[in-house]
């Protein structure tokens, strides 16, 4: 059977991908709407061939179950998302080691805290705001292997105090040769909160913030 104008639209559709119906590339409401058309204004004289009708129907149960699917996973996704920020709550009150390279400032002078590989003769230290420009340049000179700490009193290099907010820093440390140092930001402490930002999640240690991710030990 055919219905004017109606296998024009199925023919005038995109190329189906395979596994594509036109369930599917028409979408779930307007295939419907057209399988109904179809059945409104067949002719009686010539009906709807079964086995024709049969796979129209598959087609649209096909695309029924496949949106039922998408909508079933978008609702587990954000349920394993609750379930994770919950979870993050339990860091609250433990001692924790972490990878990171976030700091939060509120007024306060900051410890930035790093490790060196071996003993350098030249470490300085970058601060960056949340834009990514440099405000404030340290040259702590020679740095003993293992940790070290450099308090920063948050004024830039003009000597004027910076803004409360997120900063990071950066570490370059030279040997006495000449050859550059890994060095390692890090920070140890008890986490006192724990912050969500664009599905992330940050765990507040002092005047620091770590991921969940970069978490290395849980002490106590």
């Amino acid at each position: 059977m055919a219905i004017s104008g109606l296998d024009a639209i199925l023919a005038n559709q995109a190329p189906m991908a395979t596994g594509e119906t036109k369930a599917s590339v028409l979408g779930k409401d307007s295939f419907l709407k057209l399988l109904i058309t179809q059945l409104k204004y067949q002719d009686p004289m010539n009906p709807v061939d079964n086995t024709e009708f049969t796979s129209q129907l598959a087609q649209f149960s096909q695309l029924e179950l496949l949106t039922d699917m998408g909508t079933n996973i978008e609702q587990l996704n954000q349920l394993q998302g609750s379930l994770n920020n919950m979870q993050s709550l339990s860091f609250i009150g433990k001692t924790v080691s972490a990878v990171g390279n976030v700091v939060e400032y509120t007024g306060n002078q900051i410890d930035l805290g790093f490790d060196i590989d071996e003993s350098a003769a030249d470490v300085t230290i970058g601060i960056f705001d949340k834009d990514g420009a440099q405000v404030k340049t340290i040259a702590m000179g020679p740095a003993t292997q293992g940790n070290v700490h450099c308090l920063w009193d948050g004024k830039d290099d003009a000597g004027n105090p910076v803004a409360n907010g997120q900063y990071t820093y950066r570490v370059q440390a030279t040997s006495f040769d000449g050859k550059t140092i890994a060095a390692r930001t890090y920070a140890t402490g008890t986490v006192t909160g724990v912050r969500y930002d664009k599905g992330i999640t940050y765990l507040i240690i002092g005047d620091k913030e770590v991921t969940i991710s970069d978490v290395e030990k849980i002490l106590g």
